[in-house]
């Protein structure tokens, strides 16, 4: 595999994804740009998860002095840092000076014992659906964490994702409610059977934990068709502390991530690392896999996993993936998309046009896209009811008030934008 390309190398790789062929597929086409506390974030990931750039992490650390702080924050910021901090304390031990990862290592622990404590939530909450006699299965959070990477402490995460029949989503919510959870302004049981809702969120006061809990795994507007009795009947068990849980079987895990990440516009490096690590602990057959996506409506999103997992952490993927998605310009425009926001050491999330974008270019059927942009900037959702609680008479209004909101924050992330560029600017001219 190819070293991390420098800026010019960069452009030129980019550049040829307009033409892509088999050549193409079997190397790197990607990588992070500008900024070396970024760079380095991104070697010390891909050598935790996939053992490559090794040598490129050396040779960053010995090219002269590290911005401890800004590779931190990046780190967090793109919810990295377990992994960054394992291939600093373990792989490249000696080269990367203890005492300057030492704030990094406080952040580990505290990451590690949060976690602990969801995952023993998780087992929990999870025993007392059980005895109820709501069936639930867990995904992400510790149920990934310790099915992919093998640990817990791996992963950053911030609350619990559980899934349950729509036609028990309502008991559970209530069950957790007994139990002390709560649900913030917009969320709760009145959110089941509105439209374009999937999910609602609770917590519990005074504790880390935070559940979303989903009865279905995508908005009904996002052409997702991952679920049906199929799921349920493939879930597997993996062991957390105290007890087991149900989760997602693999290949439903890995289809999800990538579904997932396209939804979101692939926010962040670690949603990379999930996929490149669930495929390296649970290998795929490809050809069912990719039949498999295909059915569900998620095949352009497994290939742009597949091509993001290659070029950003060299993971080993089948050359027939890699092959059938540079063939896809969508796939790759996307892929160039969120290259350029990981590049971004500045960039504190997907501006607007990535949100929108990537999604949109995931979804194959041209109706489909018209159904879900209408669907996405016109259906309101539980953060428009939290901004504004208008009475039942007057609940249209919040039609009119989605796509103002959306308008607003796109502007609002546009000008926060170009004040960092002018800030860059002015630091560069001094």
């Amino acid at each position: 595999m190819p070293a991390v390309a420098n800026d010019t190398e960069l452009t030129a790789r980019t550049r040829s994804l307009d033409a892509p062929s088999e050549v193409q597929a079997r190397r790197s086409s990607h990588a992070i740009g500008p900024g070396r506390e970024a760079e380095l974030a991104l070697c010390c990931a891909a050598l935790a998860v996939t053992g490559h750039r090794a040598a490129r992490a050396r040779e960053l650390l010995g090219g002269g002095a590290i911005d401890w702080l800004a590779l931190a924050a990046f780190a967090s910021r793109h919810a990295i840092l377990p992994l960054v901090y394992k291939s600093l304390s373990q792989t490249l031990d000696g080269v990367a000076a203890a005492e300057a990862i030492q704030p990094m290592r406080r952040q580990f622990q505290a990451n590690a014992l949060r976690n602990a404590s969801l995952a023993r939530e998780l087992v929990r909450v999870n025993a007392l659906m059980a005895t109820a006699g709501i069936r639930a299965l867990a995904f992400k959070g510790p149920a990934l964490a310790v099915h992919a990477y093998g640990s817990s402490n791996l992963r950053q995460f911030i609350d619990l994702d559980l899934l349950v029949r729509e036609d028990q989503a309502a008991e559970a919510v209530r069950l957790l409610t007994a139990d002390g959870y709560v649900a913030p302004a917009g969320y709760g049981v009145g959110e089941i059977g509105r439209s374009g809702v999937f999910e609602t969120s609770l917590a519990k006061p005074g504790s880390f934990a935070a559940i979303d809990l989903h009865w279905r795994l995508a908005e009904p507007y996002f052409p997702l068709a991952l679920g049906g009795d199929e799921l349920w009947q493939r879930a597997i068990t993996v062991e957390l502390e105290g007890g087991g849980v149900r989760t997602l079987a693999p290949d439903d895990h890995l289809l999800y991530l990538c579904a997932h990440g396209a939804r979101h516009g692939w926010e962040t490096l670690s949603g990379v690392c999930d996929v490149a690590q669930l495929m390296r602990a649970a290998p795929v057959d490809w050809q069912p896999l990719r039949e498999r996506a295909a059915r569900v409506g998620a095949r352009r999103m497994l290939l742009l996993g597949v091509v993001l997992v290659h070029d950003l952490l060299e993971a080993e993927v089948p050359e027939e993936a890699l092959v059938e998605a540079r063939s896809e310009p969508a796939v790759i425009r996307a892929a160039r998309t969120f290259i350029a926001h990981a590049a971004d050491p500045d960039a504190r999330g997907p501006r607007l046009y990535q949100r929108w974008s990537i999604p949109l270019r995931m979804i194959e059927q041209p109706r489909a896209r018209i159904r879900y942009l209408a669907a996405r900037a016109l259906t309101p959702g539980a953060d428009d009811r939290e901004l504004a609680r208008l009475p039942r008479a007057l609940a249209p209004l919040y039609y009119l008030l989605r796509p103002l909101r959306i308008a607003l924050k796109g502007s609002s992330a546009a000008m926060r934008g170009l004040w960092r560029a002018d800030s860059v600017t002015q630091r560069r001219a001094r």
